[in-house]
């Protein structure tokens, strides 16, 4: 790897683990972009107010997977570097610990969506009907939550051994089956009943149980490292362990909830600019989302390459690997921002039939989106790919809360209620905190107070 490093760009070595990292993490992000986008496109035909709603559930339903996430990487950060100084048995013990706490938590969630939905989303959403949509449709997705933490928690360690491959084919097998149970059930094709809304929940409900079926198949048939056996599992309810994991991981799942809380409330609120604008936001997210999916990759590849080098304590080559994910995070955020530029139109045509109004407007937003997306993608290579990998938490915590609840949120509710700006000004609104940070994670990447050897303390 050093050779590599050394001269990263024309290094086969390097270049190929880079892609066997990246380019299937980006194609697990570009599937789940792609199902929420079929979820919006083939409810199209219901109206804007089911757009609206399956928008609304996929917003919260995304709030909680970044919760998860933030268990998940929490755990993968430290199997990541306990790889690096060749402690697989310590592998095995985070995986368990991280099992443990994570499904503690998303169970109550799991509950208070089930059985409390269809109250508490009135309070969230004025337009009545894409509330009850909305609670109809995480009703009966509710036992998704408790597959998917599992599934993120086992992809995420995964992907910290550098095996990408496996979640990559679970998560086809998952969308071929979520848009064939679509096509029958929302608007009834092939004999089955037209369940509009709660067709599309059937059918993600159906795809998630597959895929952690699959994963599971997997990691036991194949007698994976990860197979762990109750003596493993057990370990995972050691009071010990699980208070060192928190002692690293609140820090940042603090960080990931409070982030994802902020994100759902940017979406809240700009249901009060009109069903419109929570219309366009729908169809905006999904979008955004496949065009993110490849820096994701990257910055799951960043992690795990500088959190490898940072265990075995080889604090130079972090340091450069770094330095290679800035330099090829801005070559492709220029080329990516000018195809999407001209592939706007094309957007359009998905997304048909659609009035004139939202269509113009989301030709507006896509604008705005490939103009600002820079700044966003820019910060999380750098604070997901680089500060995470050696677990500077803290700071990412107090920056990100300090920026969104701040000065990001209430700018932009005074906007909202206030102002009454059009939507294509709040839009552009919403990347002002990315702005706001900008500099502040890269005066702290070049202080280089992130390069922790976690293996120390764990």
């Amino acid at each position: 790897m050093s050779s590599a490093v050394n001269n990263p760009v024309s290094s086969k070595t390097f270049i190929i683990t880079l892609l066997m990292l990246a380019l299937p993490v980006a194609g697990q992000m570009l599937l789940q972009s792609f199902l929420g986008m079929a979820d919006v496109m083939m409810v199209a035909p219901l109206g804007e107010q089911a757009i609206a709603a399956v928008g609304l559930a996929a917003k919260i339903h995304f709030l909680l997977l970044v919760l998860m996430s933030g268990f998940a990487t929490g755990g993968s950060v430290l199997i990541a570097q306990y790889s690096g100084a060749k402690d697989f048995p310590s592998c095995q013990r985070m995986l368990a610990v991280t099992l443990v706490v994570g499904i503690s938590i998303i169970v109550p969630i799991m509950f208070l969506c089930g059985f409390a939905a269809p109250i508490w989303v009135h309070w969230i959403n004025p337009d009545r009907e894409v509330a009850n949509l909305a609670a109809q449709f995480l009703v009966i997705t509710a036992p998704v939550l408790l597959l998917t933490q599992i599934i993120v928690i086992i992809e995420a360690s995964l992907r910290a051994l550098g095996q990408t491959t496996m979640p990559l084919v679970a998560g086809i097998i998952a969308a071929v089956i979520n848009v064939t149970l679509n096509y029958a059930l929302i608007t009834g094709h092939w004999g089955f009943p037209a369940l509009g809304v709660a067709g599309a929940a059937w059918a993600t409900l159906t795809a998630r149980c597959v895929q952690l079926l699959f994963m599971l198949a997997y990691v036991y048939g194949t007698k994976h490292g990860f197979a762990l056996k109750l003596k493993q599992l057990a370990q995972g309810i050691d009071p010990v362990q699980i208070k060192r994991y928190l002692a690293f991981a609140l820090p940042l799942v603090a960080n990931y909830g409070i982030w994802a809380v902020g994100n759902a409330t940017y979406h809240i609120v700009t249901g009060y600019a009109g069903t419109d604008a929570l219309a366009v936001m729908g169809m905006a997210v999904p979008v955004e989302s496949t065009f993110f999916a490849l820096f994701v990759g990257l910055a799951n590849a960043s992690a795990v390459l500088i959190g490898r080098s940072l265990g075995a304590d080889n604090t130079q080559e972090a340091w450069r690997l770094q330095q290679f994910f800035n330099r090829l995070t801005f070559v492709l955020i220029v080329i990516l921002s000018t195809v999407l530029w001209f592939a706007r139109p094309l957007v359009l045509e998905i997304f048909k039939p659609l009035a004139d109004h939202t269509a113009q407007l989301l030709l507006q937003t896509l604008a705005i989106f490939c103009g600002l997306v820079w700044l966003k993608v820019i910060n999380m290579i750098r604070i997901i790919g680089v500060l995470r990998a050696g677990g500077d938490n803290k700071f990412c915590l107090i920056t990100d809360s300090v920026v969104m609840w701040g000065f990001g949120l209430p700018i932009y509710a005074l906007a909202v209620f206030v102002g009454g700006w059009p939507f294509t000004l709040l839009y552009a609104l919403m990347f002002f905190e990315d702005a706001l940070k900008f500099l502040p994670v890269y005066f702290r990447i070049k202080k280089r107070k992130w390069m922790n050897n976690l293996t120390h303390s764990h």
